[in-house]
């Protein structure tokens, strides 16, 4: 379970820490500074947990006003292909978790590898060394960082990396 922290802007208060929406929900309302009046406003912090939930929370700029979203809706919520889907539509797009939720994930397509290595793939996969192979050509000269280079100018391919892996990933959104 992760554990987060709210920390009030007023600085007549301390924080507290919370692991759940309903924990922070009673915490915020029973919460007073040191003059006895309510806190009203708090910096939502990650502190400890899924190291996949800390870079979706921090990528998501999880708030005060967008908590309950990420409760409800994201919280340990995806498979790691999910994540690295919603990490890519936040940071590449600057979604908002609203957002995020009305787009279809399989409109992102994921491949794990370097654009050069999905090229290699696409070629082989699509018959085009074979026809070259067929025609006579040794398909070994094919420029493959050429056409990986191809690929990312004019077809709408772009890298991204997450946890030390690297992605290809081509949107249609």
């Amino acid at each position: 379970m992760n554990t987060y922290h709210a920390t009030p802007y007023d600085i007549s208060a301390t924080g507290f820490y919370f692991q759940t929406l309903e924990e922070y929900q009673k915490k915020a309302g029973e919460h007073r500074n040191e003059y006895g009046d309510p806190v009203e406003e708090y910096e939502i912090q990650y502190i400890d947990g899924d190291g996949d939930d800390c870079d979706l929370f921090h990528a998501l700029s999880v708030n005060q006003a967008n908590l309950n979203i990420w409760f409800d809706d994201f919280e340990g919520a995806f498979t790691d292909e999910e994540l690295v889907k919603v990490l890519y539509l936040s940071g590449e797009f600057g979604l908002s978790m609203k957002e995020i939720l009305e787009r279809d994930l399989d409109d992102v397509y994921l491949f794990e590898g370097s654009l050069k290595d999905y090229a290699e793939q696409y070629l082989e996969g699509s018959g085009i060394l074979d026809a070259v192979e067929k025609a006579g050509l040794n398909p070994f000269y094919i420029d493959t960082d050429a056409y990986a280079r191809d690929m990312e100018i004019n077809g709408g391919f772009t890298t991204f990396e997450h946890d030390g892996n690297q992605f290809v990933i081509e949107y249609h959104g």
